[in-house]
């Protein structure tokens, strides 16, 4: 049996201790890299765990000592030593004692150091990346800082207030959709277009108008004066032809012969003897005068009609009205190719420019009329209930049949593009190359963030890009956690795996990748050095890069800055689980905001945490107030990943001793009390005051 992480069945009272302990096995193996925290009690329960009493062919074989023996014989002379901070070199009995606990120890224990360890680990290497904030981000973080109400709050010196400001100027650094969404543009519809007002008013005068109007009693066929009589039946051509059939020529020559016919009978008799019936042979020369000027009048007569009838003319002609109004479509000849080429249909020249329709058909009116397609069509008022409804019908099979109906569906509401997820960021930016260099060298990344809002933000770039990965939250169960973690080591398709800082650190070993980076960094800068141990550990075969994204020109950099500044090698102390960056503790607001800290600023240059005393006494007050400047989701997961270590410890730290019992029932009701406590809120105030960042 070899057990990873022996430490946690330091209990001997536990059910993980016992259940463990009733194996049947040859050989036990711990691996540990705490053997002894608090007492000497776990030490023991590691030393039984490998040698226990047992049964060996029904005689009982004894194994290592008890723990009563063992507390008698090491742990008082040790407590004692520890509770008086005796030296070891000046009491013999006290060297004697510690030598006989290092035989006991000797044949149980190999010890490896950290150091030796890490001979056989790959390097790693730490780049900072810097990131120019885009237009957009520039414009968002230069108006905050501008408003009237940033510059109270700055210059007021509250401490939850300016370090909600400072929330807000990493969100703009991280993703401007973060701080301000971009907007979904629509049209401003109205249902009746102003015109529509007049037309109605248009529409209601000529109707009266035709009403009260005499000239429409008058029938003007009669005076032949409807000029578009003769385009129901007459082309343009027939009315050529007809003009040729004219014979007003000859009616004129005829005409004239009969008159001078008739002028020299008028002059050969008088009317005098015109009126002498007596005579017959006058009065036959008188009849035939009387015929003559009849025949005279019907040729007059006949050359007018001849003359009206040839010299019509249509005002359009049959044959243009007959071309505008008719379905000629089954006229043309489909078989042509130069027809096909040069009279395309609009669903192909729609297909043809799609590329261009696509690109340039971008701008949403501003304002739409729901009535102007009723207006177009002419569906009027006073037209007939079968006739407005046929224009419905048409109106509604000309949309869904439209090429361009999706087109125009397109205008009238405007998404924001969606490259511009990744141009409005200048970190997006950045790391779509930092990505795109890494799969072409076949590398594996994670990326690290502390707002569970940038993982939604990098969960649609990722998918803008096509890259496969894989999330994990402060959401995911511990269940779950080893699922995603086996399938990302084994699977080498999946090129990114996301995560916040906050997720939580039991179960989580990703070698699979060689690159790590942080797309922000957490309060807590423990938190960002768990994250790299998860990359960089045992089990790891390559070299590992870590990236830090950092905005330039911003709060970041400012951060950064005065960080390098004052780093040293031990600038962390690590000590019972607990850091000490006492150096750093004169940070001022000053030095996060730099030259964009306004002038008037009262404590400007003072330390952001003037009272640390305040802050040691009441560190859970100071957790709900710095709660508050995170987002519910994020305060949440951290909340999680803190319950996690701490229900962890508390199965396996029970003591021996009842009085070691009470305490922890007295931890186990101050937690409950700040049950809706941030933990890891708690660096928020030392990263401010202390200026520890990276």
């Amino acid at each position: 049996m070899v057990l990873d992480e022996a430490h946690n069945i330091k209990n001997f009272r536990s059910t993980r201790w016992q259940a463990l302990l009733n194996f049947n096995t040859q050989r036990r193996l711990l691996l540990t890299g705490t053997p002894l925290q608090n007492n000497l009690a776990e030490l023991w329960s590691l030393l039984y765990f490998l040698m226990p009493q047992t049964v060996i062919d029904g005689k009982k074989v004894s194994g290592f000592a008890d723990l009563d023996a063992f507390q008698q014989w090491f742990g008082r002379p040790v407590d004692k030593i520890i509770e008086t901070g005796q030296n070891f070199g000046q009491d013999k009995e006290t060297k004697k004692t510690v030598a006989k606990l290092h035989q006991v120890l000797r044949p149980y224990l190999l010890r490896r150091l950290k150091a030796d360890v890490e001979k056989q680990m790959p390097a790693k290497y730490e780049h900072i990346v810097y990131c120019k904030l885009s237009k957009r981000q520039r414009f968002l973080y230069d108006d905050f800082m501008s408003r009237a109400q940033t510059k109270a709050t700055l210059a007021s010196g509250n401490f939850m207030s300016i370090v909600n400001c400072l929330m807000q100027l990493r969100k703009v650094c991280n993703h401007p959709n973060l701080f301000e969404v971009r907007p979904i543009l629509t049209s401003f519809v109205l249902e009746h277009c102003v015109a529509s007002d007049y037309k109605d008013v248009e529409r209601t005068l000529l109707k009266l108008f035709k009403k009260n109007n005499q000239v429409n009693r008058v029938d003007l066929d009669f005076l032949n004066l409807v000029f578009t009589l003769n385009d129901k039946d007459l082309t343009s051509y027939h009315a050529e032809e007809i003009s040729k059939l004219t014979c007003v020529k000859n009616f004129v020559e005829e005409v004239n012969k009969l008159r001078e016919t008739n002028k020299q009978l008028q002059e050969e008799f008088g009317e005098a003897s015109f009126l002498n019936f007596q005579d017959a042979n006058q009065y036959f020369k008188y009849s035939n005068k009387q015929k003559l000027e009849g025949t005279v009048d019907m040729l007059n007569f006949l050359k007018m009609v001849n003359k009206l009838r040839c010299d019509r003319r249509p005002i359009f002609g049959k044959n243009l009205i007959d071309l505008l109004t008719k379905d000629r479509r089954v006229k043309y000849d489909k078989s042509s190719i130069i027809d096909n080429e040069l009279i395309k249909p609009l669903q192909t020249r729609v297909l043809d420019n799609r590329k261009i329709i696509d690109t340039f058909a971008v701008l949403t009116p501003s304002a739409v009329s729901l009535d102007m397609r009723k207006l177009a069509l002419g569906l009027n008022d006073d037209s007939s209930v079968g006739e407005n409804t046929r224009l419905k019908v048409m109106q509604n099979c000309f949309e869904v049949s439209n090429p361009l109906h999706q087109l125009q569906t397109k205008l009238t509401i405007a998404f924001p593009d969606k490259s511009l997820l990744q141009y409005d960021c200048g970190k997006l930016q950045k790391l779509a190359i930092l990505l795109q260099q890494l799969k072409d060298n076949g590398h594996r990344a994670l990326i690290f963030t502390q707002m569970t809002k940038v993982l939604d933000v990098l969960e649609q770039f990722l998918n803008y890009h096509g890259y496969l990965y894989m999330r994990l939250d402060g959401a995911t169960k511990i269940e779950d956690r080893q699922i995603l973690t086996e399938r990302f080591n084994t699977d080498s398709r999946i090129t990114v795996f996301i995560l916040s800082s906050r997720s939580g650190g039991l179960g989580i070993n990703l070698t699979g990748a060689d690159t790590v980076i942080f797309y922000d960094s957490d309060w807590n800068p423990a938190m960002d050095k768990q994250c790299q141990d998860r990359c960089h550990r045992i089990g790891q075969t390559r070299d590992v890069h870590i990236y830090r994204f950092v905005s330039e020109h911003t709060i970041e950099s400012n951060i950064l800055k005065k960080a390098n500044q004052k780093r040293q090698l031990d600038n962390v102390v690590i000590q019972e689980g607990d850091f000490t960056t006492d150096y750093f503790s004169k940070l001022s607001v000053r030095d996060l905001l730099g030259s964009e800290l306004p002038e008037n600023a009262s404590g400007g240059d003072k330390p952001l945490i003037a009272d640390a005393d305040v802050a040691a006494k009441d560190p859970r007050q100071l957790e709900r107030l710095l709660a508050q400047a995170e987002d519910e989701d994020d305060v949440k997961a951290a909340n999680l990943a803190m319950r996690e270590v701490e229900i962890d410890n508390d199965d396996f730290d029970e003591s021996t001793e009842k009085k070691a019992a009470n305490e922890e029932e007295e931890n186990h009701a101050e937690l409950d009390e700040y049950e809706g406590t941030a933990h890891v809120d708690e660096y928020m105030i030392r990263f401010i005051a202390n200026g520890y960042y990276y």
